[in-house]
């Protein structure tokens, strides 16, 4: 019981504040292009600074553990390859291919992680836990960068793949989550300690990023379309919430990894869908529609999931 009474209330908060922006949706005449305009809010500079907050804090000189990072980073690779490899044969439109190769790896990790280690592990979860934080975000937002920069440039009158490449390559450094990680991580490398007041506005502009995502992500639910869509959004979460876990899961306990350590990977690849990628999506125009679907969808039967998950593995005495 108090695991699930735990990913109830990880989960309710982005439930509730989502539903609340359906809530506003409906009771108010939300002016034109208003969500647009919010939509380019949270990615430019809320969760910009989301991701700048959290690289900043990071003390990267400190002892770590490299075959966690290791396992993470290849784990992290195969999924994205996999994805690519899947979804590239068997979905045509490139929106929707895009929307599902993102959702397979990129995860509400950095919502669960440190809340998670600590209800299940005491202070012991919380070293795996933030060591992976900042690995995550880097290479998760590159690649998703790179990705939906690639996908959102369409087939048709296509230019050479040089001029593409050097369109892609300039449109990933000039990302706004990309320069947040890199000013974030350049901080923390040189031990530059922001005054007081530098350091309470930042994280006060990140704190922003994930509520008024989730309400933006409300605002744009339509369960009508939710429901003709139901098929490919279950199959979505199904793969994000099950496939993934299920084939590295095992793989991580053969590896070695117990207690916090395996919890703390479990997290990054059984963690419902990132509201983010609806946010960059939307950005896009890569199917932003069915990437909301599946976020909140995910979100939802995650609190199923990741409690059953956790208690197999407490029974197994691997936690």
């Amino acid at each position: 019981m108090n695991v699930l009474a735990f990913s109830f209330n990880a989960i309710a908060p982005m439930l509730f504040t989502t539903a609340l922006g359906w809530f506003i949706s409906r009771r108010s005449k939300i002016p034109q292009g208003f969500t647009e305009f919010l939509n380019k809010l949270c990615f430019r500079y809320l969760l910009s600074f989301h991701v700048f907050n959290s690289t900043m804090t990071v003390d990267f000189s400190a002892e770590f553990n490299l075959g966690l990072v290791l396992f993470f980073v290849i784990a992290g690779l195969a999924v994205i390859a996999g994805a690519i490899a899947v979804f590239t044969l068997f979905v045509q439109d490139r929106g929707r291919r895009c929307s599902l190769i993102v959702c397979s790896y990129r995860s509400s990790n950095i919502v669960f992680a440190l809340p998670m280690a600590v209800g299940l592990f005491g202070a012991e979860g919380i070293k795996p836990a933030a060591m992976l934080i900042p690995v995550t975000i880097i290479m998760f937002n590159f690649i998703t960068v790179v990705l939906m920069v690639y996908y959102s440039q369409g087939t048709d009158g296509a230019a050479p793949l040089g001029a593409t490449l050097r369109k892609t390559a300039l449109d990933v450094v000039q990302n706004p989550l990309i320069i947040g990680s890199g000013i974030g991580i350049l901080l923390s490398l040189l031990h530059i300690r922001l005054p007081a007041f530098a350091r309470g506005a930042a994280t006060m502009v990140a704190s922003a990023g994930t509520p008024v995502s989730f309400l933006l992500l409300g605002m744009q639910i339509d369960f009508r379309r939710l429901r003709a869509a139901a098929g490919p959004v279950i199959g979505a979460c199904l793969m994000r919430l099950v496939v993934v876990p299920g084939i590295l899961v095992p793989l991580m306990v053969l590896a070695g990894f117990r207690g916090p350590e395996l919890g703390a990977l479990m997290v990054v690849y059984a963690a419902p869908c990132a509201v983010t990628n609806y946010v960059m999506s939307r950005l896009y125009n890569l199917d932003p529609e069915f990437t909301g679907q599946t976020v909140t969808m995910s979100t939802i039967l995650s609190m199923l999931t990741m409690f059953l998950e956790v208690s197999l593995l407490r029974a197994l005495g691997l936690f």
